[in-house]
This record gives C-alpha cells, structure tokens and sequence, in this order.
C-alpha cells in the first residue's frame, strides 16, 4: 500500500465516470477507474472503516506505485526470470478463473434463484428458537452443589445469583437476556435447550466454570424478510451453486495427483514438498 494517498478526488455524487475514463498516467500508462475497481476487489478489504474518498486515493495511490515498479522491472527484463513467469502465469490463470467464474455465478444467482432459496431455506423451514435465562456462575462444582443447595431451601434464584455468582450478570440477578443457542458456548446451549421454562439445570461445565441455569421462556425468532436476508441469501446460494458447479467440472477433468508422497518428493529435490510425512 503506498505510503500516501493520491491527491486525486473520488467522483462526487452525481457523477457517472465511465470504466475506461483515465484517472492517471504514470509515464504515459494509464489507470482508469475500471482499474480501481479491480484493486478494490483485491485490497479493499483493508480498508473497512476508511472513508469513500481516502479509500479512493489510497487504492488510486497503491496502482501509481505498483506501475512504478513493474515498469522499471520490464526495463530490466525481470519478466525473463523463470520465477517471475511462474509468478505471471499463475495470476493469469486466477485472473480468468475469477473473471470466469463470476459469469457461471451471475447465470446461476437469478432472482428467481435467490426467491427460491429464501423460501425453502427461511420461509418454509422451521422457526429458530432464541431462550431467555438467567445463570449463576461459579468456578468449582463444589461450589455449584452449594448454589442448588441453597436454591433447594426455597431462596430465589435472582437472590442466589446476587450473593453466588461470578459472573458480569449477577448484579442483575443471572439475568442473560434472550439468545439463540449458537450465540452461548456449545455446553452451555446444549443444556438450555434441552430445558423447559421454569426448570433448573444441574451444573454445566464450560471453561468459564459451572453454572446452575434457570429457564425462563423460549420463543420463535422472527424470520428476516427476503430485502432484510438478502445479502445472507445470495451468500449462501453462492455457496451452494458453487460446490454443485465445482463437483461437475471436477467429473468432466481428467485429475491426477502426482508427486503429492512426502518420500517422493525429497527424492527429487526439484520439486518442492508439498506434504509432510505421516507422524
């Protein structure tokens, strides 16, 4: 990433530059807006946060650097290097993968595609349950047969809670809140959602300690609308289409692993080892 942004202003709104209108020139090369976009793709990602504008420059900033320095590589013939060709090569063949691929997807993810996945996947499936409860958290099980003891003797638990537990919810009387099962650590929303409302757990181990847990209600979680799980629909559809396109190309390849034995490959030193040996 260079060290300074570009003094160049990103296009204002209102504006409507074309791909191809030039933004730069380093010796006469020129960066277009559709080059920003590409390294968008490829460095946006670090720039989460960022405004529109500094974003703008700073990716404007990492192309003027990056013709800087592939231009003096050319003069010294750098491309002629069989490392640099391995290097060439393969972003030539992730570049048309991607670009490909990208296409294979559009014509998969239709709107009627994405309608369809909704409906079967949050529409039609069954409700997510999300619980409310209250805990009391200690750190030995000692302690937590002396927590049920004391409940046992007709204290309440909120009171329990107050004078026992050690966690950040006991000024509140234990109280959690409502949350969905994947939201707690797996032993805890194992035993929660087993329960029924009203029942007190035995003490559950997690590695914060034990708990003694009292659940108050469950509920159906309101299902997002399609606009709301749309971003999480395409996503997820990608996913899916995408390992249905991957395993039919995958059959229609002839593939051959050669040279992946850890022995193998140290017996000939040219060839790097791609995997360890066994323990």
């Amino acid at each position: 990433m260079a060290a300074e942004p570009a003094a160049v202003p990103a296009p204002g709104a209102g504006q409507a530059p074309e791909p191809t209108d030039v933004i730069a020139k380093v010796n006469g090369s020129p960066i277009t807006y559709a080059d920003v976009a590409l390294a968008d793709e490829e460095m946006g990602s670090s720039l989460q946060g960022v405004s529109e504008k500094m974003r703008f420059q700073y990716l404007l900033s990492a192309l003027i650097d990056r013709k800087v320095v592939a231009e003096t590589a050319r003069k010294k013939h750098v491309a002629d290097d069989p490392g640099a060709k391995r290097r060439i090569e393969y972003a030539k063949e992730k570049a048309l993968r991607d670009f490909y691929w990208l296409q294979l997807m559009q014509d998969r993810i239709t709107e009627k595609a994405i309608e369809a996945y909704y409906q079967k996947n949050i529409a039609d499936a069954p409700a997510q349950q999300e619980a409310h409860a209250e805990h009391i958290l200690v750190p030995s099980k000692e302690e937590a047969q002396k927590v049920e003891a004391e409940l046992k003797s007709g204290k309440s638990f909120k009171d329990v809670a107050k004078e026992f537990s050690k966690g950040p919810s006991a000024g509140n009387g234990g109280d959690l809140g409502w949350f969905k099962k994947g939201d707690v650590v797996p032993a805890f929303g194992d035993a929660v959602f087993k329960m029924k409302p009203g029942e007190v757990s035995d003490p559950v181990k997690t590695q914060f300690g034990w708990h003694v847990i009292k659940l108050l209600e469950m509920r159906d979680v309101k299902k997002p609308t399609l606009k709301e799980a749309r971003q999480d629909v395409i996503r997820g559809l990608a996913q899916e289409e995408g390992q249905k396109l991957m395993k039919e190309m995958r059959a229609k390849a002839d593939i051959e692993i050669v040279g992946a034995n850890g022995g193998e490959v140290r017996a000939n030193p040219s060839q790097p080892q791609i995997v360890p040996d066994a323990p």
